[in-house]
């Protein structure tokens, strides 16, 4: 069989499986009726804050007109209904009225009717004589006797009385004056605005006007308006700009929750554009593929206008699909030089081509323009205009925007050309580096390859070869489900041993993303017996490190240590490592699991050398995986962080960053959200989940949900846990899903959901992270039985409360047991082991002050806020409960709430200041360094250590004084010396002075 080469996508990542439970929270559905109603007003900040300085500088007697100007669907109605809204909120008069598109109506001041209709016999215009305005809005005022229509001086005495009234309204609060739509405008309607716009200085009105920026002739009137009143200064413009990513994601979230995919692929396409973007939500809801009617409709509107030859053009540059050479459209068009030129002129002066001039080409606008404009190709029409560009292309491959083979593929398959098609689309499978653009071109000649008398002729390569490769780049796009399937359709046309052996490789490594760990591991035990043990092969290292890879991530770090060993010596008996790079590796993880976390470190470091000096990228980004998952297993937060950011960057130089750097960035986010940094964590989240196509996105989903957790952002959390249950989690991530799981049923008052998810994830194959995160689990699950046990009592349902009892002993015993079994491979276990005790004392109805202040001083060892935090407002809790004074109760509670104020963790701050109103307890910040905290970046005990350590006092002294022990002091000595950059105590307490008064100043 014809083996084609490895392209640089040739990548791996840790493998996944099914979530253990069924995910209790709220579903995803996107369950609702489309139409025209969206309730949600999203970004346009800056906007609103120049508008509402315009309003408040307008009830001073200082008027102004703003003209709002966009795109159609950009948000200008909206953005003037808000505005609206708060100005009626604010006391002031709002008219609105609105220009419409009536070609040859012959209606003039159709706004000023509308804006004035809602006045017809009110009080408010008593008085006034307005003859003028009475003959358009008939009832405005009593019955009058007007001067002779149409006199000279009748359209003055309108536009006069017009201002009459506004002043007139404006008496007390100022008027906002809406006009829509001026782009319809009529000419008298347009001179009106102008008058308005020069006499509202020194009056309480704000005139408004917008205007579709796409829809400005060249020579159109309101274009020399907007000019003529910007020179003159009388008016000031506001553009809105498409909305921002995250803006958009909200506006479709405000009627059902959305995927975060679908949200990436409607922002994509609607180009931050709210009108659009909403119109494919809809579509999306009914199941639409196509471009909506309405929006191909207003999107078309910008072509009223065009002459035939600009037309042509459009539909040249729509089947080009993208930014298009000027010599391209040269060369199918077929236009004298002339008359091109004068199409292209008129298509960018009606703002539906954009040229760039620096690369000599013209696009569309708006890339749903060039949808619209594709969808009007009459059959024949299309497939004529595809055959066209692609003779072109091939006549000149410099004319293509990208590489010529992957244009010439799509252009010749929508020609209905496919033997032309068959073999463009493998060149262009192979030569593209993006996995997920590949498996589009190895699909699309997997497609034509029946439609084809030789396609292997065609192709340049048989079908085996064609099936593996498709399965290898459909395995690195994130189509986990299909590699299998179509490896093992390769794997039946094959009859070599060796490569069989290679082939069940990757079958294994397929297998085990989507959760078939026994396939995965029968897969790889097959490789090793049909790859010869002897002579000593690079393909023999290789299905060795893949075995001993599925065995360490089976917890089977024994076994699996023993098959690294048995890999790097084959490396050695042929006298190259690189082969085995994966194995040794393998073996830094099987080392952390084995509690010997320095010697696995250190074996990963030697990977990374050896990996730089063969310039294996792939096995480089590997260690940035395992490395930082070896930290955050050991419970090194800071190390994970540095070393994980490191992996981020070197994945986007590299061009990983949707695949191997996806999970680095998920292990770096974790450690900063641990570590408290959740903004940096949050812009980390942010950029990994706008990858669309991201490669594993769970990971990533799981530690936004935790952070939309912490900080009270429960319907976020329920979107990314739904997000990432929907997904197929790796082993290592089953445990952690059922904790996030668990603590929100919690926060949500469910501890009988809650318990539901930890038992069963507790009643789990112990795999590595279900051990590792035991203590952590019965931690959780103990709380949870401490909530029953509450509402139990609330019932008197005394049997009830002993059974819950009996069942924290249980957990307390199996958090114990845990946690000495991982103590030496992970220092959370310590951590969680404390809570565990301390949420026992719960259970037993007398929570233990004593052990609450343990857990917090536990998790300030390992620089943890958020848990530390959480422990201090038990603490504080207890000691209220325990009859202790406020002053006492209140350090811990004062200390839990700075810190859960700095990370803006909401449900935490709730609680403490319930706390803190029925306790009598006072949470204002008074310690010497208050105010600085978030300057020098300490913790709250980390500034009662500063302190001491300012007045010059020893490690013993400040741990006798805080009632810690001299091995916590000097921790915290180190992490102050590091916050501060400074090496020594002395420079230490010289910052301190100069921050604050000493306390005995």
């Amino acid at each position: 069989m014809l083996a084609l080469s490895r392209g640089p996508h040739h990548r791996e990542v840790r493998p996944t499986s099914r979530p253990p439970t069924s995910y209790p929270g709220r579903i995803l559905e996107l369950d609702m009726e489309p139409g025209p109603a969206w309730p949600r007003f999203v970004g346009r900040a800056d906007a609103l804050q120049r508008l509402d300085a315009t309003l408040a500088a307008a009830a001073r007697a200082r008027g102004s007109t703003v003209l709002v100007e966009g795109e159609a669907g950009i948000g200008k109605t909206r953005l003037v209904s808000e505005l609206g809204g708060r100005a009626q909120r604010a006391g002031a008069t709002v008219l609105r009225g609105r220009c419409i598109d009536l070609v040859g109506s012959g209606m003039s001041y159709l706004p000023l009717v509308e804006a004035l209709w809602p006045l017809r016999g009110s009080p408010a215009v008593s008085g006034c004589s307005l003859p003028e305005l009475s003959r358009l809005v008939p009832e405005l005022t009593e019955p009058q006797t007007p001067a002779a229509f149409g006199g000279p001086d009748s359209r003055l005495r309108l536009f006069e009385e017009t201002l009459t009234l506004l002043e007139h309204l404006g008496a007390e609060a100022p008027v906002v004056l809406v006009v829509e739509d001026l782009h319809w405008a009529d000419r008298s309607t347009l001179d009106l605005v102008s008058f308005l716009a020069h006499a509202a200085r020194e009056r309480r009105l704000l005139l408004v006007a917008t205007y579709r920026s796409d829809e400005l002739a060249p020579d159109s009137s309101l274009r020399r308006l907007v000019g003529e009143l910007l020179r003159a200064r009388a008016a000031t413009a506001l553009a809105l700009e498409p909305l921002e990513r995250d803006e958009v994601a909200q506006l479709l979230a405000g009627t059902a929750p959305v995927p975060v995919e679908l949200a990436n692929e409607i922002y994509e396409r609607s180009q931050g554009n709210p009108f659009f973007a909403e119109e494919l939500l809809a579509a999306a809801v009914r199941g639409e593929q196509t471009l909506p009617r309405v929006l191909r409709d207003v999107l078309l509107q910008r072509l009223d206008g065009l002459d035939g030859e600009s037309r042509a053009l459009l539909r040249i540059a729509a089947v080009a699909g993208r930014d298009v050479p000027y010599r391209l459209l040269a060369a199918v068009a077929g236009l004298p030089e002339e008359r091109l030129v004068e199409a292209l002129r008129e298509t960018v002066e009606y703002d539906v081509l954009v040229p760039d001039q620096t690369a000599s080409s013209f696009r569309f606008r708006h890339s749903l323009l060039a949808e619209a404009v594709y969808a009007t190709l009459l059959p024949g029409e299309r497939e004529e205009l595809h055959e066209r560009l692609a003779r072109a292309l091939r006549a000149e491959p410099g004319l293509a925007a990208g590489p010529t083979a992957a244009e010439l593929a799509l252009h010749w398959s929508a020609a209905g050309r496919p033997v032309e098609a068959l073999r463009s689309s493998i060149d262009a499978a192979l030569a593209v580096s993006g996995p997920a653009e590949a498996l589009q071109h190895f699909d699309r000649a997997l497609e034509l390859w029946e439609q084809v008398d030789d396609p292997e002729s065609a192709a340049g390569h048989d079908l085996g070869a064609v099936l593996a490769r498709t399965a290898e780049v459909a395995y690195f796009a994130g189509a986990g489900q299909r590699a299998p399937e179509l490896l093992q359709q390769a794997i039946s046309l094959a009859d070599d041993d060796a490569e069989l052996g290679l082939m069940y490789e990757r079958l294994g490594t397929y297998l085990l993303p989507i959760g078939d760990r026994d396939g995965a591991r029968a897969a790889f035990e097959r490789a090793v017996e049909l790859v010869p043990e002897q002579p000593p092969s690079p393909e023999r290292a290789r299905v060795l490190s893949a075995l001993a890879n599925a065995l360490s991530l089976s917890w089977r770090p024994v076994e699996s240590r023993a098959v690294c060993e048995q890999a790097l010596a084959v490396a050695a008996a042929i006298g190259d490592d690189l082969p085995a790079l994966r194995a040794l590796a393998i073996l830094g993880l099987d080392l952390q699991f084995l509690g010997r976390g320095d010697e696995g470190i250190e074996c990963l470091l030697d990977t990374r050398r050896r990996a730089l000096a063969h310039g294996a990228v792939v096995e480089e980004l590997r260690t940035y995986v395992l490395l930082s998952d070896v930290h955050l297993i050991g419970g090194r937060l800071r190390e994970a962080a540095e070393d994980a950011l490191e992996g981020v960057a070197k994945s986007r130089r590299y061009g990983y960053e949707r695949s191997s750097g996806m999970v680095i960035a998920s292990n770096a986010a974790e450690a900063l959200l641990g570590l408290g940094d959740w903004a940096r964590a949050e812009e980390m989240l942010d950029a990994a989940l706008h990858l669309t196509s991201s490669f594993r996105p769970e990971g990533v989903h799981m530690i936004r949900a935790e952070l939309g957790l912490r900080r009270g952002e429960l319907a976020v959390a329920h979107q990314h846990l739904e997000a990432a249950g929907q997904a197929v989690l790796e082993p290592q991530l089953t445990a952690a899903y059922s904790c996030l799981v668990a603590e929100l049923a919690l926060w949500e008052r469910r501890p009988e959901d809650a318990a539901s998810v930890l038992d069963a994830a507790l009643r789990l194959d112990a795999t590595g992270d279900v051990t590792i995160r035991e203590p952590r689990l019965c931690a959780l699950a103990i709380q949870a039985e401490t909530d029953r046990a509450q509402l139990a009592a609330i019932r008197r349902d005394t049997a009830a409360v002993e059974d819950v009892r009996r069942r924290a002993q249980q957990l307390l015993e199996r958090a114990r047991h845990s946690a000495a079994e991982v103590a030496a491979v992970t220092l959370d276990a310590a951590g969680w082991l404390a809570v565990a005790e301390a949420e026992h004392s719960r259970v037993e109805g007398c929570s233990q002050p004593a052990l609450w202040a343990a857990a917090s001083t536990a998790w300030d060892q390992l620089e943890r806020p958020y848990p530390a935090a959480y422990c201090r407002w038990r603490h504080a809790e207890a000691l209220v409960a325990a009859g202790a004074s406020r002053a006492e109760a209140a350090v811990p509670a004062r200390e839990a709430h700075l810190v859960a104020s700095r990370l803006g963790a909401r449900p935490l701050l709730n609680e403490l200041e319930v706390l803190a109103q029925l306790a009598h307890l006072d949470l204002a910040d008074h310690p010497a360094l208050s105010g600085q905290d978030d300057v020098l970046g300490l913790t709250a005990r980390e500034r009662d250590v500063l302190r001491l350590l300012a007045r010059g006092n020893t490690n013993r002294e400040i741990a006798a004084e805080l009632t810690i022990s001299i091995k916590t002091t000097s921790i915290h000595v180190s992490h102050i010396l590091r916050k501060l950059g400074v090496s020594s105590r002395v420079e230490a307490a010289r910052i301190a002075h100069q921050l604050v008064a000493s306390p005995e100043d």
